[in-house]
């Protein structure tokens, strides 16, 4: 036991006043955090301290964490650093109630905010964290970023001035008043930098006020000069009277000194909890003697990663468990996790729905080469069908070649209708999905307001397109049946297998992993529609696919309105070849409006589907 470096001791730790220089050497952190003397972070109304006692976390038989214990008094910022692997990210979300118990993960522990004992998933709304990755609307401003989250996280009474005096307040307190009104940008949308993209991160969580900040890696992907400056800034909010948690790999002597407080784990355990100013002092009292002019986080992390754990252990270097706080599982306050977690969205459903919209119609108008791309390839891809199978279906079909030919046509047409929808959400879809884990998880708004302006969005889009593919290729090829109808069937494909889109998104983070999967759920879509093989063929043990299906249901549509009896093209003899191409496939002419159900019903069940999945996801692992 090592009582001069006990949790408590950081509590009662005098903070370093650090200096990055006099102004006229750094004329951008005096622009960015000392420009308005009197633009200071609301003091909160009473300290809100964070002690945490024997936090243990682990997935089956693994261990993550072992006995961690620490605390951060309100007016520090503390760094938990260790190697890769040590359990840094993990002690932080189980501190911030992103992580919860479940079959195979087991969380114990006691953590006391304000001298009261919490269960960390039901306090989750009052912390505000910060994720390693930016999670931000690439079309949205930094200014648009922080007025959402203010209208969503504020009570509802708030007025629309007040909101925009917290925004510009915030955007003037972080350094983003010049970049307020550019778009933030992407992978493919040119925005504005890493660093500001990072404080326009911080101020979405500052916009109600914490007084608990946790942030997952804040210096990630920036240099050291952004780096220091976004410590700095944290230092600032700290100074608001709230508590700062955040982990970091590796900071420069200039960062390290910042940080009041050092919290250094070593494979899941303590190796350091004190003042930052001590870390020498603590190593050098156990014959580890830091060189001078030496980075203390430099030499700490080479002493982590160049001595054995029994080394360590004999050399007394890892904290001991404290037995005098080891509470009985009935009163941890991190194992009791309810089965199922509830947040609170504190605006209105139609507010959520409202201003949801308002930015997925801001976000479509904005990325140009997105809809350039969408329709470009719409409009190119079916003029081609149309002069493959140019005027097919105004010829003889009671000629086998002619018929196969209309019906060709159709089926190409039709396959284009299935992707070309889906393709452009398949690629989006992944890069929101963050964003989204983000949002609810911090209950800016709910999931069912979420998908469905998604989906009111994404309904006229594909209409719009299904339209245009359709003036081109049915006057091109000549189709016989409705234009209406024909296009309302391939509509109704079309948004469905948006759905398996989205629902593909939901399921895996990454877009690589989308694409490889994309055939899993569209290729069978192909095999059972009956386009190539007929559906009375299809061996009776897999026959059941086809009703899980939305192109079996667009395709009997189709196949009702371009081949039916009634049609000048489908008279004489082109008549026993259009009623084998319905009855082969088991269409049924007074089933017309269960397929148009059918295909309503999947659109709303895959949907459902990836809510489901990512609503699990965002409850239990940030």
């Amino acid at each position: 036991m090592i009582p001069s470096y006990e949790v408590t001791y950081s509590v009662n730790c005098e903070e370093k006043d650090v200096e990055l220089g006099p102004p006229s050497s750094t004329p951008w952190l005096a622009a960015a955090f000392d420009r308005d003397a009197s633009s200071k972070f609301s003091k909160k109304a009473a300290p809100q301290d964070i002690v945490w006692h024997n936090i243990s976390f682990s997935v089956g038989k693994k261990n993550i964490l072992t006995s961690c214990r620490g605390s951060v008094p309100s007016g520090k910022v503390a760094a938990i650093m260790g190697p890769s692997g040590a359990g840094k990210s993990s002690l932080l979300n189980v501190l911030a109630g992103r992580s919860a118990s479940a079959p195979g993960i087991h969380i114990t522990g006691h953590v006391e905010v304000a001298g009261k004992k919490i269960n960390p998933v039901n306090f989750r709304e009052n912390i505000a964290y910060v994720m390693q990755e930016d999670s931000l609307l690439a079309t949205a401003t930094p200014r648009e970023a922080l007025e959402f989250s203010a209208r969503m996280r504020l009570p509802s009474n708030t007025s629309s001035k007040t909101i925009k005096g917290i925004a510009n307040r915030l955007l003037r307190d972080l350094g983003l008043a010049e970049c307020s009104d550019v778009m933030i940008g992407g992978a493919l949308i040119k925005g504005i930098s890493g660093g500001q993209k990072k404080r326009t991160s911080v101020g979405v969580e500052l916009v109600t006020d914490p007084a608990l900040l946790f942030l997952d890696e804040p210096t990630s992907g920036l240099d050291s000069f952004s780096a220091c400056a976004m410590v700095k800034l944290l230092k600032k909010v700290s100074g608001s009277n709230a508590a700062v948690l955040c982990t970091i790999h590796q900071p420069s002597s200039e960062v390290f000194f910042l940080f009041d407080i050092l919290i250094f784990l070593k494979d899941g355990r303590v190796f350091y909890q004190g003042p930052v100013t001590e870390v020498v002092s603590y190593l050098s009292q156990r014959n580890f003697q830091c060189p001078s002019n030496y980075n203390p986080s430099d030499y700490i992390m080479f002493v982590s990663q160049s001595t054995t754990n029994e080394e360590l252990e004999k050399k007394d270097l890892f904290m001991k468990l404290n037995k005098a706080l080891v509470h009985d599982t009935d009163a941890s306050g991190v194992e009791d996790y309810t089965p199922d977690i509830i947040l609170t969205v504190k605006a209105s459903f139609f507010k959520q729905l409202f201003w949801l919209l308002h930015r997925e119609l801001l976000n479509m108008s904005r990325d140009k080469a997105s809809l350039i791309a969408r329709f470009g390839i719409t409009i190119f891809l079916n003029v081609l069908f149309g002069l493959i199978f140019l005027n097919a279906g105004n010829k003889d079909d009671s000629n086998p070649t002619n018929f196969n030919s209309h019906f060709g046509a159709l089926t190409m047409v039709t396959i284009a209708s299935m992707f070309g929808p889906a393709q452009p959400v398949m690629l989006a879809f992944p890069f929101e999905r963050p964003m989204f884990l983000r949002e609810f998880a911090t209950g800016t708004y709910g999931a069912i307001a979420y998908f469905i302006s998604k989906a009111a969005v994404e309904l006229p889009m594909t209409l719009l397109q299904t339209i245009v593919q359709y003036i081109i290729v049915y006057y091109m090829i000549h189709f016989q049946g409705s234009w209406i109808y024909l296009m309302l069937a391939a509509w109704g494909l079309g948004i469905s297998s948006c759905s398996v889109a989205v629902m593909l998104g939901c399921l895996v983070a990454d877009v690589k992993d989308v694409t490889e999967l994309a055939p899993l759920m569209y290729v069978p879509q192909l095999l059972f529609a009956g386009f190539f093989i007929r559906t009375s063929q299809i061996p009776a043990f897999l026959r059941w696919a086809q009703y899980l299906c939305s192109m079996k249901y667009s395709i009997n549509l189709l196949l009702l309105t371009e081949f039916d009896h009634r049609l000048r093209s489908c008279s004489g003899d082109a008549a026993m070849l259009c009623k084998g191409a319905i009855d082969n496939n088991n269409v049924k002419r007074d089933q017309a409006w269960l397929y148009i159900l059918l295909l309503a019903v999947l659109f709303v069940a895959f949907r459902l589907a990836g809510a489901i999945i990512l609503v699990k996801k965002a409850k239990r692992f940030y």
